[in-house]
């Protein structure tokens, strides 16, 4: 996988729900870091909850990338993209409300020997979190999710 396609590739085989795509560029045990802080590791994890968002979607926008790897097929790259969402399927078990709206994500990966080991979710809208709990989705308390570089110091 070149450095201009490995974020395209992963972009472009979630919008279309082709999540075997995954497979070659992604390894099966990877990390995901996410504020909503419930725990999910593996690519399947991420397969599954993949499908959850491409079914409440009705358009999935590329917004940004970028990426960045050695000789290696070591570094770092993201994809931004804007989830155009209406709830007109079972979503995390809720019934279908018809509600919808925008929602805002930056994935960040670390990428080890050409492939995805670690992913960072960055939610940057609150819209689709802020409905997820008003149909009963519990807000995570008390979540520290880990520095991917530095840990700030603490002022508490």
């Amino acid at each position: 996988m070149t450095e201009s396609t490995l974020t395209r590739e992963f972009y472009d085989a979630f919008q279309r729900a082709e999540f075997e795509r995954w497979d070659p560029i992604a390894d099966s045990e990877m990390q995901i870091n996410t504020p909503l802080g419930f725990g999910v590791s593996g690519l399947q994890a991420l397969k599954d909850f993949a499908g959850q968002l491409y079914d409440l979607s009705w358009r999935i926008d590329l917004v940004d990338e970028h990426l960045a790897l050695d000789a290696d097929g070591n570094g770092r790259g993201f994809i931004t993209f804007c989830l155009n969402w209406k709830h007109t399927k079972v979503f995390l078990g809720f019934e279908p409300t018809g509600r919808e709206g925008t929602s805002i994500e930056t994935l960040v990966f670390t990428i080890t020997g050409g492939r995805i080991t670690r992913i960072d979710v960055s939610e940057n809208t609150l819209d689709l979190v802020m409905y997820e709990n008003e149909l009963g989705w519990p807000l995570p308390e008390n979540e520290q999710p880990l520095s991917l570089v530095v840990t700030g110091e603490d002022r508490r």
